[in-house]
């Protein structure tokens, strides 16, 4: 019998106030005893958890950190295997994490592309699926009535018309490699730099080059054409902007122009010889912080050669197009030592890839400018 239980019997049996009070008050000290005994062993037990608790796992913030920490090159340097791979899930921060494929993740990722990647100009999509289908959008038709406007009562209303055509695409594989030593497979940091200094880096190169392509493959997008005496100028640029405010109302946000181009409008000079773009020590006109590569018109400008010399392109990237991945797929990085040549060169090759498609919802607001034929 608890101590409290003998006290509870003392209680029934007490007849004065006395008593009664007496035992009361040492049946509350007891329970306030017993209580304090009880938390104290409750938090011992934590501290003991705490301490044979496995230590959680770091988290990845980059692809070349996730291949470090899962991808098991043992087998190759054993010779038993010519290939090591993670499989696709690595996720930048700003996409969704749909699936169980990272064991570790973390929302503070950093996502390892060129500031200037072509990519970053379009929206981002996710699909659960293959493919997507979605509608393109054309040019606003008024049939009937002429131009929307004020109607008086009872008065027909004009008609308005967006015409619209579903268009599928598909995700395509988009890949880069390039040579490493084969000291990667046996240096873990070894492997995380070189994923993340340069497969990341050729990945995106080639994502470039394919969004560039299909963007100009795509029907709809509208054309400007400049004379060859005049060469290409940014009143040209300009006019393309205005063009896709004309046809589609939307704002212009971004430029693709190849070097050679670009080369030429920021060393082009006014009649005293000064740069229009700013110096190479003094911003224009000596006005302000010099930039080095600074923006056409004010719009974001990529320089790439994925588009053609003489051949640049202006568009409303952001609100007209996305670039569309699968939700809990990312980039993945594949490690292969292949024929007799690698083994004689201590080489390896590395291949980061991806799935991703472009969906040009409003191709009229892109404009593709080219030299007259």
């Amino acid at each position: 019998m608890s101590k409290i239980d003998e006290l509870a019997v003392q209680l029934e049996a007490a007849e004065t106030v006395e008593d009664i009070e007496a035992i009361s008050a040492e049946i509350e000290a007891e329970k306030s005893h017993e209580e304090a005994i009880a938390k104290k062993a409750a938090i011992l037990d934590g501290m003991k958890g705490a301490k044979t608790a496995p230590k959680a796992e770091t988290e990845a913030k980059t692809l070349g950190e996730y291949a470090e920490k899962h991808l098991d090159l043992s087998a190759m340097l054993s010779g038993s295997s010519k290939s090591a791979g993670t499989p696709y899930g690595f996720k930048a921060a700003t996409d969704a994490h749909l699936a169980p494929q990272i064991v570790s993740y973390s929302q503070n990722v950093v996502d390892v592309r060129p500031e200037n990647a072509i990519r970053g100009l379009f929206g981002s999509e996710q699909i659960s699926g293959n493919a997507i289908t979605f509608y393109q959008l054309g040019a606003t038709e008024v049939p009937t009535g002429g131009s929307p406007k004020a109607v008086a009562q009872g008065a027909t209303k004009p008609q308005l018309h967006v015409p619209y055509t579903p268009v599928t695409v598909a995700l395509q594989k988009i890949a880069g490699w390039f040579y490493e030593t084969d000291e990667l497979l046996s240096d873990a940091p070894f492997l995380r730099s070189a994923i993340d200094n340069r497969g990341m880096f050729e990945l995106a190169k080639a994502a470039d080059a394919y969004l560039a392509t299909t963007l100009l493959a795509t029907s709809g997008i509208q054309s400007k054409t400049y004379a060859q005496a005049d060469g290409l100028t940014a009143d040209v640029l300009f006019e393309a902007m205005m063009a896709i405010k004309t046809q589609t109302g939307y704002d212009a946000d971004a430029i693709l122009i190849n070097p050679t181009d670009y080369a030429a409008l920021r060393l082009a000079k006014d009649g005293a010889s000064q740069y229009y773009g700013g110096g190479y020590f003094y911003a224009p006109f000596g006005n302000g912080q010099l930039e080095t590569q600074p923006g056409i018109w004010g719009l974001r400008t990529i320089v790439t050669t994925a588009v053609a010399a003489g051949a640049p392109v202006v568009g409303a990237f952001k609100a007209a197009a996305s670039v569309v991945s699968k939700a809990g797929e990312g980039a993945s990085i594949e490690v292969h030592r292949g024929d007799h040549d690698d083994a004689i060169n201590n080489r390896v090759t590395v291949v980061v890839e991806e799935r991703l498609a472009l969906a040009v919802r409003v191709p009229a607001a892109f404009v593709k400018v080219s030299q007259a034929a």
